[in-house]
């Protein structure tokens, strides 16, 4: 019984299928099938109950919940041992949203990189509440997301402050500031969505995003009924819709001023929200030893 094997198995128990645990580890369906039959003949007894989908016997259930437990110590001890000889080797494993990866990472990877060349970093972009997910589960080191509620066992780090904003093109404004009343001052932020907007149409992402569920929290309280005209995870073509014209678009300023070209943004407008402020956390899970690599990623990131 080896590591790999072991691995292949944990897998194949979490896809619950052959194709997608091969496409998962990048071999062939016939090599895993090959270990998934050598590990069943070493323990002497069936783990899979193979039909579709696949699912785990008893035996199986008691072999994964051990697996994950070496599986963790195997990762463990090879960080240990990084640490104590010097070679500054391994993975990093940083959950973060999409969008916010891709403006807020690229800098201190870079320089991550040029300081640490031995330690790969492993990148999953998933909805905020997955991510937390993720880090409960061991699958990933680093979680960068905003914290809905502590878990037990974690540890968290403020990194930044972000607001979510209404972001309209000029278009879209000028048609809408029409039928606005006067007395509105958008100087201040919205507490609700005022009823002239009833003919607004709106961009949003899916209710795992947090931009996508405070716009739902205020369709909710609104005098209206939204018209929602595009639902997306992707941010750059939401964003590029938004400039069109097509709809008004919910989403962290930060975010949005960075990924809008600079002779774009004069061509919109930011509406503040009240309850659109919130930290973005660092998360990692409370270990009697953790990995300098974590430590060191984020002081690099806290420092820009």
């Amino acid at each position: 019984m080896n590591f790999l094997s072991m691995k292949y198995f944990i897998a194949l128990s979490e896809e619950k299928s052959f194709t997608r645990a091969a496409e998962r580890l990048h071999i062939t369906q016939q090599t895993l099938s090959a270990h998934m039959a050598g590990l069943e003949k070493e323990v002497g007894m069936k783990l899979f109950v193979r039909h579709v989908p696949l699912e785990l016997t008893d035996g199986g259930e008691v072999f994964y919940r051990y697996a994950r437990i070496f599986q963790r110590n195997e990762l463990a001890l090879r960080r240990d041992l990084s640490d104590v000889s010097g070679s500054e080797s391994g993975i990093l494993r940083i959950g973060v949203a999409p969008a916010r990866g891709q403006v807020l990472l690229p800098p201190s990877i870079e320089t991550f990189h040029q300081r640490y060349p031995h330690v790969k970093v492993l990148l999953s972009e998933m909805a905020n509440e997955a991510i937390w997910n993720a880090l409960k589960r061991d699958e990933i080191d680093l979680a960068i997301a905003r914290v809905t509620g502590e878990i037990p066992g974690m540890v968290y780090e403020t990194y930044t402050r972000e607001e979510i904003v209404l972001v309209m093109a000029d278009s879209l404004w000028q048609q809408l500031m029409l039928t606005a009343p006067p007395s509105i001052d958008w100087k201040e932020p919205l507490t609700e969505l005022p009823p002239f907007m009833a003919q607004c149409p709106f961009l949003i992402n899916s209710e795992e995003d947090i931009a996508g569920a405070l716009a739902r929290h205020l369709f909710q309280r609104a005098a209206f009924e939204p018209h929602v005209m595009v639902e997306s995870e992707n941010m750059n073509t939401m964003l590029a819709l938004c400039a069109r014209g097509l709809g008004a678009y919910f989403c962290p300023r930060n975010l949005a001023e960075a990924m809008i070209p600079k002779e774009k943004r004069k061509e919109l407008h930011m509406i503040s929200l009240r309850e659109g402020s919130y930290d973005i956390s660092f998360g990692y899970q409370k270990k009697a030893h953790r990995w300098s690599m974590i430590g060191n990623f984020i002081q690099l990131m806290k420092r820009g």
